[in-house]
């Protein structure tokens, strides 16, 4: 490939592990949001579709998604800050699919609300603002899987030279659908988590908690075991130098690539037998370790192109700290709302 076709990177206040640690702190925390209200919506959907009328914990929708978006920023940032001149080039390459995400997002929002005012008084109108919302949220969830395996690839930029008119998606990368699917797959099982997780800690009758608790984690399970099929797929289909890094040729990935293994019989085990902290624990670990082995494969992806310790460092620490002060207090408003809201909810 012609490097001339990779833009020069911007410098940087401070060293680049900071934004690293930024970025994989915050993008965990939105994505653990993003699998709650992807995977919860299409499971009320689905329990729609049967007749099923055990929505309680979809009316959450609106709030979640109000919660991932702004969770969504600072992972995005910290990409940019890191990897911009590479997510920037690919984002115009699919200009048009991209600045799509931005209108399609509010549609689907509007669509969450409708569900939640609408599913008492006028239920077919309901599921027409949740199948809208969660079809929407699988196009962008689509979207982003393009742009984060386009800005891996800088070799299939030149793509833009035939089709300049930006929209091109990276439909000939072959980690693409065994990547989409791992997405999904993760979001059913956080989402049956998720809704037993808020019945867990609702005020419901005790019979009435115990059967949900059992019945989603037992989703988790089955949703859990379906991702060990589609994440073995997703990892053999990255190139053969870069999957052998979780097979010994780099111990830091291979340990992880354990972590999650062993995860995974752990969350197996609690969800068939119904041990809901134990499934917490495991989950958010499974979570981070996946987080960290993205983080490996992205590195391999971009070795032979651009590493974030060559970004020059002009060490200016001030505008830095502003920002970490604001981040801070930004999550303490966050959590205080929250609870406000959760305890409005109890009353």
């Amino acid at each position: 490939m012609n490097e001339l076709l990779i833009p020069t990177p911007d410098t940087i206040p401070v060293n680049w592990l900071w934004f690293e640690v930024l970025l994989v702190f915050t993008f965990i925390i939105h994505l653990v949001l993003m699998n709650f209200i992807l995977g919860g919506s299409l499971l009320t959907l689905w329990d729609m579709i049967r007749g099923k009328q055990e929505t309680h914990a979809a009316k959450s929708i609106p709030t979640l998604i109000a919660l991932t978006i702004n969770f969504g920023v600072p992972p995005l940032l910290f990409v940019q800050v890191l990897y911009g001149h590479l997510f920037y080039t690919s984002s115009v390459i699919m200009a048009i699919p991209w600045i799509l995400v931005i209108p399609i997002l509010i549609l689907a929002y509007y669509g969450a609300y409708i569900f939640t005012r609408k599913m008492e008084k006028a239920p077919g109108f309901a599921r027409i603002g949740l199948i809208i919302s969660s079809v929407f949220m699988l196009y962008i969830a689509f979207i982003f899987v393009n742009n984060n395996t386009l800005y891996l690839t800088p070799d299939r930029w030149s793509v833009y030279f035939d089709r300049p008119g930006g929209m091109n998606l990276n439909m000939g990368e072959p980690t693409l659908w065994p990547r989409y699917l791992h997405f999904l797959v993760a979001a059913l099982a956080i989402g049956a988590l998720g809704r037993a997780i808020y019945y867990h800690f609702s005020k419901f009758d005790d019979e009435v908690k115990a059967e949900q608790i059992r019945k989603n984690l037992k989703i988790f399970g089955w949703m859990t075991l379906v991702q060990v099929a589609v994440g073995t797929w997703f990892w053999l289909s990255m190139p053969k130098d870069i999957w052998m890094l979780y097979m010994g040729k780099s111990i830091y990935a291979t340990v992880l690539m354990v972590i999650g293994w062993l995860c995974a019989l752990g969350i197996l085990h609690a969800g068939f037998t119904g041990r809901i902290m134990q499934a917490i624990i495991l989950a958010l670990v499974t979570v981070t370790t996946m987080v960290l082995v993205r983080d490996v494969a992205r590195r391999a992806y971009l070795d032979s192109y651009f590493h974030p310790s060559k970004l020059e460092n002009v060490k200016e620490l001030s505008p830095f700290i502003a920002f970490l002060l604001v981040f801070v207090v930004g999550l303490f408003l966050l959590y205080y709302m929250i609870r406000l809201m959760s305890k409005s909810n109890t009353r």
